[in-house]
């Protein structure tokens, strides 16, 4: 925001010192004096006469106050960029200074106070409604305690790395290009279209290039019919065919009297300069960014688009007339770049729109009189003007909280800022009477959207279960009526608690199946853990009845039958799970302090329970009197969750192929959770696709004891894959292969911590497991095995007797190899067309795309087809 603030007060402050000095226009067009009949004095020909010795207008600009704010700007520059360090402080927020110990800002009050002089001067009163409440979150974010280096420890450590590799690189030749590194594929468009189609990015480029056409053609259409009325009227006031005798006109030409009185203007003050076309023309575009923006984020198309379309592997998976055009159309249409060509319209429309300003700030200079009275009619009522301020004002909050940075860190300022739509779209359709035909049907399908997510958001749902492992937290929840949400594994959803903020809604993916909704397992209505039937004695007799539960935690057979459970102590907890990282847990609690809403809502979920500990199980009484799964109100009787959703996500294309590579890292494991589930569980057992599932997930070794519910997970799933293959209930064609990676491990070996949650013994399985949760989570904590011989012990000949494989699962110590791995893939495959689906850093997402642009090949018949995972 400061930066932001300062660079419009060096270029506002340019246009206050151009301002208090307007030139006159001379009465010259081109250098050549009007017809005569406009000079002199006023005759039955013109009304109004120009004189070319008048000074300039006063168009409200001030020289010094100008100067000022330049010279204010450019400090503030070099004060938060960090072009000089010893300079810069930037975000350097320290926790042991007097401002932070305090809660009081001296950077804070001299950005307020240093706003109000250039309240006095339009130009710079602009800039300065941008510098006001620069300061004024400045100073709310030292009072609620927020502390920063400015990056001072990351970039330290960035040089002290690339120092590192140069002294490590020193005196090493440099490496050989290799065939995929060519410069290009020159100029031979037939080779041009088939590296598009070898990296799958055809489609994305075409919808770029029609994108960017439009543009153009919007805009040379514009400018050509604005600079034509420019020269017209240009040209009349040198044949003196402009008229300006008013009175002939009656009271019912309107229009023609309003054309008139611009006509006077003209004469007077000179025609709008050579700058107006392209002003006019940079609105008309931003007429058209401005509707097309919407369209990407409106979620409920998304999803429709998505499941009728590029979901069903054919045509007769929805008869509907819709699903059959969707389905050629998401074909090209690359829905999963949904965000990033939203991101690249508001980019687009950022630079339209300040051009649009600048080009109009200058004709205005150049112009005033002719430019206020020309588009006096283009705002409803002549408010172009302050709408104008009005929508600078609005995307000014809206971009200075959209970038990433922001958006990672602190969520709920993105999310708030980014409501200033509202205030720009309203502002929008009072500034331009045109602008409504561009925006009725994306406005009238956001409008539909928002009421939609009202209604889904109105639903109730209970939660289940909420447990914390290390810093994620699983929230287990269900909705009363079931058909309100169905869902595919890979989709998101948006959560909010209204103990914690009515209108706060967060985006997480789906860590479930959808079976686990439809067909979950029995628990204790007390604990929530997992039972099992208890198999009938037989020392009991045939007409006696028996049904007993036990734990899935301890062994029927060394119990007692008074310490089994009965039926109505058990009930069937049928879920939806995400599992969410909780940001600030170090963030000591105090007057002042803004904790994160992940922390907040860890915190309501402890304050609804006893005990206040985790695992926290939530169940009531139902109209019956009986006791079921699940609690929908907190203690402080309102409704404890809403869900809205489900939303279209890009893994939710899983199961399009054959051969998929599932991909996560982090947190990011969750829409693979959900997949791994799907797969393992229940859709290979009715024959689904894929039949072969590649399973990557990375994980730092510090972080493995916050993941214990997946080590759990995988335990569990593994030994319901084992029992179904022995079972002949999954076919020989289903293939899993697990691979964790742990990064950041340390030489030395690390005690093993105890799992927090018990496991299962399986004392009732007919098939044995093939490792316990102790001995992968053992594994997963000191691995042995460089992660760089993947490919060399996968495909060897003790790859089953591997010392790192646990079933399905390798465990590797390192990041992995993707050449190698991409590489093993493409030369076993056994389908033309393989997924690719990633959610998590960035980073690796470069290097996913990269991997599946050089290992496709047209000629080889082979495609990587990648899906990001984006919010």
């Amino acid at each position: 925001m400061a930066l932001a603030s300062a660079v419009w007060l060096v270029v506002f402050g340019a246009f206050t010192v151009m301002w208090g000095k307007a030139p006159h226009w001379g009465c010259k067009v081109n250098g050549e004096l009007i017809h005569e009949i406009y000079l002199g004095a006023p005759s039955e020909n013109s009304t109004v006469v120009c004189d070319p010795d008048a000074s300039g207008p006063d168009i409200n600009g001030d020289e010094t106050l100008g100067a000022l704010a330049m010279l204010l700007g450019a400090l503030i520059i070099v004060f938060e960029q960090g072009y000089f360090p010893v300079l810069s402080w930037g975000l350097y927020y320290p926790a042991d200074s007097f401002a932070y110990k305090h809660g009081v800002s001296a950077r804070g009050l001299f950005y307020v106070l240093s706003s109000f002089p250039f309240f006095s001067k339009f130009p710079a009163a602009l800039a300065a409604s941008f510098l006001l409440p620069t300061g004024l979150v400045v100073l709310y974010g030292v009072r609620r305690k927020e502390a920063g280096d400015g990056g001072r420890a990351a970039n330290a450590k960035r040089a002290a790395a690339a120092a590192a590799r140069a002294a490590q690189n020193a005196g090493k030749p440099a490496a050989p290009r290799g065939d995929d590194e060519e410069a290009g594929p020159g100029y031979n468009p037939y080779k041009i279209y088939r590296k598009l189609v070898n990296e799958n990015k055809a489609a994305a480029y075409f919808w770029v290039f029609a994108y960017l056409g439009s543009n153009a053609i919007t805009f040379g259409v514009t400018l050509d019919k604005w600079v034509a009325i420019v020269a017209a009227n240009s040209a009349k006031l040198l044949d003196g065919t402009l008229d300006t005798v008013c009175d002939q006109l009656t009271d019912v030409c309107v229009i023609d009297a309003a054309a008139c009185e611009l006509n006077k203007v003209m004469v007077v003050s000179g025609p709008i300069s050579a700058w107006g076309p392209y002003a006019k023309a940079c609105g008309m575009c931003l007429n058209f960014n401005c509707s097309l923006i919407i369209y990407p984020v409106v979620r409920l198309l998304l999803r429709r688009l998505n499941n009728a379309g590029v979901s069903f592997n054919n045509r007769k998976a929805d008869p509907s007339f819709f699903a059959k055009v969707a389905n050629d159309i998401t074909r090209v249409l690359p829905l999963s770049k949904n965000i990033d060509f939203h991101k690249l319209v508001a980019k687009v429309m950022c630079c339209f729109a300040i051009a649009h300003t600048l080009f109009h700030f200058v004709n205005y200079w150049i112009a005033s009189e002719a430019t206020l009275q020309t588009f006096f009619k283009w705002g409803w009522g002549g408010t172009a003007f302050f709408t104008g301020c009005i929508i600078c004002f609005s995307m000014f909050f809206i971009f200075t909280a959209a970038s990433d940075t922001v958006r990672h860190s602190h969520y709920e300022i993105f999310f708030s800022a980014h409501h200033w739509f509202i205030v720009y779209f309203s502002a929008l359709l009072l500034h331009g009477p045109i602008y409504w035909q561009w925006a009725f049907v994306p406005l009238s399908m956001y409008i539909i959207e928002r009421f939609m997510q009202t209604k889904r958001g109105g639903r109730p749902y209970y939660v289940n279960r909420v447990d914390m492992i290390g810093g994620v937290m699983q929230l287990q929840f269900r909705p009363v009526y079931k058909p309100d949400f169905v869902f595919k594994e890979g989709q998101y959803l948006y959560l909010n608690c209204p103990g914690l903020g009515a209108n706060e809604w967060h985006p997480f993916t789906i860590s479930s199946a959808y079976e686990n909704l439809t067909n979950g397992n029995q628990c204790c209505l007390m604990t929530g853990e997992e039972v099992y039937p208890v198999p009938r004695p037989s020392n009991i007799g045939p007409k006696e009845k028996w049904n007993k539960f036990c734990l899935v935690s301890k062994d029927h057979k060394t119990m007692k039958s008074s310490e089994f459970l009965d039926k109505h102590e058990i009930g069937y907890n049928d879920f939806v799970s995400c599992h969410i990282k909780v940001h600030g847990m170090n963030v000591k609690d105090a007057p002042g302090v803004q904790l994160s809403w992940t922390r907040r809502l860890k915190e309501y979920m402890e304050s609804n329970t006893k005990t206040g500990k985790f695992p926290v199980f939530f169940n009531h009484t139902d109209e019956r009197g009986d006791v079921v799964v699940g609690k929908r109100f907190g203690r402080d009787g309102g409704v404890m969750l809403r869900v809205d959703g489900p939303h279209a996500a890009p893994a939710e294309h899983y199961s399009n192929y054959g051969t998929v590579m599932i991909i996560g890292a982090g947190i990011g494991l969750t829409p693979c959770a959900s997949i791994l589930t799907s797969l393992l569980k229940f859709k290979w057992k009715k024959g689904f696709t894929p039949e072969i599932m590649h399973f990557y997930w990375l994980v730092p070794q510090g972080d493995v004891d916050a993941f214990q519910w997946l080590v759990h997970m995988i335990t569990d799933l593994q030994h319901e894959l084992k029992h179904s293959r022995e079972q002949k209930q999954v076919g020989p064609q289903y293939y899993c292969e697990i691979n964790i990676y742990i990064t950041s491990a340390k030489k030395e070996p690390i005690p093993v911590t105890q799992l927090q949650q018990a496991e299962k013994t399986y004392a009732n399985a007919f098939t044995k497991p093939a490792f316990t949760a102790t001995q992968l989570h053992e594994a997963m904590l000191n691995p042995t095995t460089a992660s760089k011989k993947q490919v060399e012990i996968q495909n060897g000949p003790n790859s089953k007797s591997a010392p790192n494989r646990l079933g399905d699962v390798f465990v590797w110590n390192g990041r992995p190899a993707w050449d190698g791995i991409f590489e093993q893939n493409r030369r076993q495959r056994q389908h033309d067309n393989i997924g690719v689906c990633f959610c998590g850093a960035p980073v690796i997402g470069r290097d996913l795309q990269r991997c599946c642009q050089k290992y496709s090949s047209v000629d080889e018949d082979i495609l990587f087809n990648l899906h990001k995972e984006n919010f």
